[in-house]
């Protein structure tokens, strides 16, 4: 398949700052970067890997906080939210001896829930480095973030810890994150990096990232200023209203219905990188899909091999090559080809 020229876009919706002279980077072996230039190689080659390059599994779709901008709440409050449960370990321990015949790099242990409040959690991690994946991680609200479990994510072998914090004031942050407070989340974050930092944990990627909401654009210099010296890396998430525009638009001769104007150079990067696995075992093809609308399979029936090589996975990819991907419904329906970020880290 020819390279494109294409608009593609992976953390589309993403910006990141980093510390001028970052220590974990060189601490980070060879096979981890030659997996992120996979990772950023793949997508634009439209290159499918014979593997995912990273399975984002989510343990658990349990939440401690009922954040207002966030898709779990709001299909909370629509009774639209699917059964709440934890992933077995023999499913997932299947799935991770699996990527290790494929030598799967990298792993995210989450998805619509709070990776500390999966019990298992440590032992997924140390399980999964004993079979060889790169870079183990995770975003967590640190809410649950205590000195022990900070100790106990350290010593299973955690690569990577991404702590979400909305504001750089109480006031903002009380508001947005219900469940918690501002005071909590600061003292565990500052206590997990004394940890790491007087440990041997040279290798571990932290970062604090914020989601953009409406008026909240003027914080945004003071808290990289507040956070970078911290943790080295801050990012920022574009906000995008989770229940849509719904408009409709003419695309080659026939109108269809969409949340978003058609970008005719859009190709999305997720069909040729990752997999999302839900609790119960359902897969979906991107992050956006938090409905469910395009099940790819689900790992209690089939392989991951045979869901990432099946039909719905072949269709999707050629609707994204093809410029057709209008005609797959969750495609259409997406913010990511209207992202205004678009920085590659």
């Amino acid at each position: 398949m020819q390279e494109s020229k294409k608009d593609i876009k992976s953390n589309a919706t993403y910006s990141e700052i980093r510390a001028d002279d970052l220590e974990w980077p060189k601490h980070r072996s060879q096979e981890y970067w030659e997996y992120r230039k996979k990772w950023s190689e793949y997508p634009e080659k439209m290159k499918v890997p014979e593997f995912p390059l990273c399975l984002d599994i989510e343990t658990t779709n349990i939440c401690n906080l009922q954040c207002t901008m966030c898709s779990r709440t709001i299909q909370i409050e629509d009774g639209t939210y699917s059964d709440i449960g934890t992933m077995p370990m023999d499913v997932y321990k299947k799935m991770i001896d699996e990527g290790s015949k494929y030598k799967l790099p990298s792993i995210k242990l989450n998805y619509l829930g709070e990776p500390l409040a999966d019990k298992y959690i440590i032992e997924r991690i140390r399980y999964a480095k004993e079979k060889g994946v790169i870079d183990v991680m995770f975003n967590t609200n640190a809410s649950l973030l205590d000195e022990e479990t900070a100790h106990q994510l350290l010593d299973a072998g955690l690569d990577s810890i991404y702590f979400s914090v909305d504001g750089i004031s109480a006031e903002t942050f009380n508001k947005i994150r219900i469940g918690t407070n501002y005071e909590t989340v600061l003292k565990n974050i500052k206590n997990f990096m004394k940890i790491k930092n007087d440990g041997d944990y040279k290798h571990v990627q932290t970062r604090v990232s914020m989601t953009v909401l409406p008026g909240m654009e003027k914080e945004m210099e003071e808290f990289a200023k507040f956070w970078l010296p911290i943790v080295g890396q801050v990012g920022y998430g574009e906000w995008v209203d989770a229940r849509g525009k719904g408009t409709k638009i003419e695309v080659s001769n026939a109108t269809v219905t969409t949340n978003y104007d058609y970008n005719p150079d859009f190709v999305c990067a997720q069909p040729f990188q990752r997999m999302f696995i839900m609790w119960d075992g359902v897969c979906t093809p991107c992050c956006p899909d938090v409905a469910r609308k395009y099940v790819t399979g689900n790992v209690n029936n089939s392989s991951v091999k045979e869901i990432w090589d099946g039909p719905e996975y072949q269709r999707m990819r050629s609707a994204q090559t093809s410029g057709n991907y209008f005609n797959i419904d969750i495609c259409k329906e997406c913010y990511i080809p209207q992202a205004k970020y678009n920085t590659k880290v």
